[in-house]
């Protein structure tokens, strides 16, 4: 099982030493129609994932009123966990996934479950800026992983790690660990196009943390190829590559490349994630940024008011949880 949220840990980590944005309208929009047309539309995503979660939390009692295996239960309290997480109802989500866990330390022998739900439960601990019950948890994650010999998952820890370890500003850590993610899962068959650009990802944030994000461009050029050539438009994690290699390209120097790329990249973060999510709030307020810096005055005015727009949407105390650790002070 590879459960993963719709904003993975790394899309929130992100937020804190690097930067994300919003597309720049073009034409007349300070009417604000453009704005009005994103609120409903963000409007009615929340909505049908507050469906999704209604429907799976009914299956999660059929199962529990059917008496139904240990194994069957945890599978559905994760998946119940990462919706709660994609709607950023961080404690509901938190609730669902310790359950998953303490469900899954019944099975009879160690297993890859276990270990899937206690990286879902790390990534989430996070993006709620719990570190330390999350370093817990990943280290539990990977040793059990290392037990059992996969080595994709093993990566995968390792990428988990890293994160963790940007997110403690431990920047040589998180590059360390990461050239290891990245080293197996380009090499390993199994591996995803997932795997491969969050690995990058990783490591390239990494690298711009210690001064040096020339050489990251190379990695997130081919994050970028790979993940438009192999995945739809909207689809995570493309809006995220592109803007990482945006932001390379501005903290490069490299201004003219640095503009097309943020804009592709946050347009289809977007659409991934426009409906308020407190990582896309962030993201705004970041490319707010770059427009003021760059001189885009209007255009950043644009993003302010889509801002607040999305505020709206959005639920206030999620967006207090998930900005405590991970807003723009917080500077990972």
């Amino acid at each position: 099982m590879n459960v993963r949220l719709i904003a993975s840990p790394i899309f929130a980590l992100l937020l804190s030493p690097f930067a994300y944005g919003q597309q720049v309208p073009t034409g007349a929009d300070e009417g604000g129609g453009h704005v009005r047309v994103e609120a409903n539309a963000a409007t009615a995503f929340k909505q049908e994932l507050m469906r999704q979660i209604a429907v799976q939390e009914e299956a999660v009692k059929k199962a529990e009123a059917a008496h139904a295996t240990d194994v069957e239960l945890a599978k559905r309290y994760a998946v119940l966990g990462v919706s709660y997480g994609n709607l950023a109802q961080w404690p509901r989500s938190e609730a669902a996934a310790e359950h998953a866990v303490s469900l899954a330390r019944h099975f009879l022998e160690p297993s890859e479950e276990l270990a899937d739900y206690l990286t879902q439960l790390g990534s989430l601990h996070l993006a709620m800026g719990k570190m330390r019950e999350c370093e817990k948890e990943e280290l539990e994650g990977l040793k059990l992983r290392e037990k059992l010999g996969d080595r994709l998952r093993i990566a995968r820890s390792w990428n988990d790690l890293g994160e963790l370890y940007l997110a403690q500003k431990k920047f040589e850590k998180a590059r360390d660990v990461a050239q290891k993610a990245v080293a197996e899962v380009v090499g390993n068959k199994q591996a995803d196009v997932f795997d491969r650009s969050v690995a990058r990802s990783v490591l390239s944030i990494a690298m711009c943390s210690l001064k040096d994000c020339i050489a990251a461009i190379p990695l997130l050029k081919e994050a970028v190829g790979e993940t438009k050539e192999s995945l739809r438009p909207d689809d995570f994690p493309i809006g995220l590559v592109d803007f990482l290699l945006g932001y390379a390209y501005w903290k490069s120097g490299n201004i003219s490349e640095a503009g097309p790329h943020m804009q592709d990249g946050t347009a289809a973060m977007n659409r991934q994630l426009g409906w308020g999510h407190p990582a896309y709030l962030d993201a705004l307020k970041q490319y707010a940024q770059f427009l003021r810096e760059t001189r885009q005055v209007e255009a950043a005015d644009v993003i302010q008011r889509r801002i607040r727009q999305a505020e709206a949407v959005v639920d206030v105390h999620s967006i207090q949880s998930a900005q405590g650790q991970f807003g723009m002070n917080g500077s990972r």
